[in-house]
């Protein structure tokens, strides 16, 4: 059975358990934030003086 993230989050406030769920989300935000972190400073252009180009 393959279970996604949300779906886990969205099991857990339908059962009530609050902390589990706020737990999951709070990892999954950790990472995201990580992730789009690597990906913004790989993509970054490094700062020129002069015209642009």
């Amino acid at each position: 059975m393959t279970r996604t993230i949300s779906i886990d989050i969205y099991d857990q406030v339908q059962t009530a358990n609050y902390s589990s769920a706020n737990q999951t989300a709070l990892v999954l935000l950790i990472i995201s934030f990580v992730v789009l972190s690597i990906v913004y400073g790989l993509n970054r252009r490094p700062w020129t003086v002069g015209p642009w180009r």
